[in-house]
């Protein structure tokens, strides 16, 4: 017979003191009356003092409820996240695109913007297009990266003739 349990804490018994397992070690007989000849004992209130006041329940929302109200605050704070996320995927998509171009002005900045901003709905599911904020030529930006690529190998040369 197994001693202890992962049920419960090792400082309490396994079985109740007035089981039939307490009996036969203390000695006894293990005697057990029929079911049908044990008197029915009826419910009593507690006494002492939280006894006092009159037991109300506490009022609680049904599962399913709460289950609608957690799913809808997932959906509020989900929906937001996923059309920040696809416009920003569509901003640097563009980006991306723009940078490979052969053509004269180059979009180096923008967003995304809703196609209807007129309202939550036409924000969410109306729609997103790329607006470039930020051009420049294609041989101002070739001459910034030539300027930027000179200034990084100095630094690399000045950094080595220190050593």
């Amino acid at each position: 017979m197994p001693t202890g349990t992962k049920s419960f804490p090792a400082t309490q018994p396994i079985d109740p003191p007035t089981s039939a397992r307490t009996r036969v070690l203390q000695g006894g007989t293990p005697v057990r009356a029929p079911q049908a000849a044990a008197p029915a004992r009826k419910a009593q209130p507690a006494a002492g003092p939280r006894a006092q006041g009159t037991a109300v329940a506490p009022e609680r929302l049904p599962r399913w409820a709460k289950g609608f109200v957690i799913g809808g605050v997932l959906v509020a704070i989900a929906m937001p996240a996923s059309v920040l996320l696809s416009r920003s995927m569509l901003v640097q998509s563009a980006l991306a695109e723009q940078s490979s171009s052969k053509a004269a002005m180059i979009c180096t900045g923008g967003e995304g913007r809703a196609v209807d901003g007129s309202s939550l709905m036409g924000w969410l599911f109306g729609g997103s297009y790329f607006h470039c904020g930020d051009w420049e030529t294609r041989e101002a930006r070739q001459q910034r990266e030539r300027d930027r690529d000179q200034a990084n190998f100095l630094a690399r040369e000045k950094a080595r003739l220190q050593r």
